[in-house]
């Protein structure tokens, strides 16, 4: 019963990716990026639309009546 469970165990814990393989080469997803960086976003500007300027913008907070050094 004892080996049972142990097989079982030693079983459950193996990935089926690890036998997967594509075309002969690395199983799981090894391949599945391009060989360059990756770009995030693509170029796109992300901050589209955010308001610089206006109530609130560019101003520190004085946090527990405590203001940051340097000012």
């Amino acid at each position: 019963m004892l080996v049972l469970l142990i097989a079982g165990v030693a079983l459950g814990c193996t990935s089926p990716e690890s036998t997967r393989t594509r075309g002969g080469g690395a199983g799981a997803d090894v391949g599945n990026h391009p060989r360059d960086a990756v770009q995030l976003h693509a170029g796109n500007k992300i901050y589209y639309g955010t308001r610089t300027d206006g109530a609130g913008i560019g101003k520190r907070a004085v946090i527990g009546g405590v203001a940051e050094a340097g000012e």
